[in-house]
Order: structure tokens, then C-alpha cells, then sequence
């Protein structure tokens, strides 16, 4: 009987060796490609988010204040006056790389509990000041904002996070705008 010479051993252990390395290393960039594509699912989630809240609240407006094309958008919350409640304005706007949301309202002084228009004067011509109430942050690593149109208003968002591009796109169109 005979048995395996040293040299036989020895390239089957290099062989079995390689064979292990070789689905070592396909494991390895399969959990690193598996977690880039969960990490770029989440961000495009994220982002997504942000696009539809804003389209959301747009499609409520009841006037929008901005002229169009621009980089910020100031229109009148649909929701702010149902029912009784008080006249707001929501604005989104960037600083930065940061996307924030703005609510306010306008008032004539010395009565600052008493929203009006925007667009109303006062006794002598003079219009409304303004007070914001909250200005929070939504979004982060905004690189464009652009709002654009008449009757159905494009809302382009472009996100640059970890040296990658995403623009996410979306026309709304407002069912109380005047």
C-alpha cells in the first residue's frame, strides 16, 4: 500500500488553502456590497421622505407666495386656517447643505395674536410684519433645491452624500391654491 508523498500533501494543503481564501475573500465583498446597498437604501428612503413631505404640503397649499422659478418656496398652509385656526405660511428653504422648514405668520403691530395675509396693508399702506414661529431642520446633505411651474409646481431636490449624486423629482399639484 501506498501512501501520499510530502510534496502530494503539500499542494493539496496549498490547494485547499487557496480554495478557502478565495470564498473568504467572496464573502468578505458580498457583506461589504450587502451593506453599501442597505446604507444607499436607507439614504434614498430618507430622502424620499423629505421629497414627500414637502409634496405632501404643497398639494395643501392654498397660495402660493414665491414666484416661481426659485431655489425656497413660501406658501399658505392649507391646514393653518380650517376650522377657525390662525393664517400660516410654510417655507422651505436651504442653509447650506441643510434643508430647513420655516412656519410663520404675518400680524400688523402692536397685535401680534391676530394673523393676517401676507399680502394684506394696514391703515397707512404699510404691510404685515412677520414672526417665525419654528425653523427646523428636515434634510441634510442638500446640494439643490429648485421649485418651478404654474398650476402643477416641480419640486427637484439633489442629495450628494458619501461622494455619491441622488436628484429625486416630483410635480405636485395644489388642490386649494388660488
Amino acid at each position: 500500500m501506498r501512501g501520499f508523498s510530502l510534496v502530494e500533501i503539500t499542494v493539496g494543503v496549498f490547494i485547499t488553502l487557496l480554495l478557502l481564501l478565495s470564498t473568504y475573500s467572496i464573502f468578505i465583498l458580498s457583506q461589504q456590497a450587502k451593506k453599501r446597498f442597505e446604507n444607499r437604501a436607507e439614504v434614498v428612503q430618507n430622502e424620499r421622505s423629505i421629497l414627500d413631505r414637502m409634496a405632501r404640503e404643497l398639494r395643501q397649499a392654498n397660495n402660493i407666495v414665491t414666484t416661481l422659478p426659485s431655489s425656497e418656496i413660501l406658501f399658505e398652509d392649507g391646514h393653518s386656517n380650517l376650522e377657525g385656526g390662525s393664517i400660516q405660511y410654510l417655507r422651505y428653504h436651504l442653509s447650506g447643505t441643510d434643508l430647513y422648514r420655516e412656519v410663520r405668520y404675518y400680524y400688523f403691530a402692536p397685535d401680534t395674536e391676530t394673523h393676517v395675509y401676507h399680502s394684506d396693508t394696514g391703515g397707512e399702506g404699510h404691510s404685515p410684519s412677520v414672526q417665525v414661529i419654528e425653523d427646523h431642520l428636515v434634510g441634510e446633505f442638500v446640494s439643490s433645491l429648485s421649485f418651478s411651474g404654474s398650476g402643477t409646481i416641480t419640486i427637484s431636490v439633489t442629495f450628494l452624500r458619501n461622494g455619491q449624486t441622488l436628484t429625486l423629482t416630483s410635480d405636485v399639484a395644489s388642490r386649494n391654491a388660488n
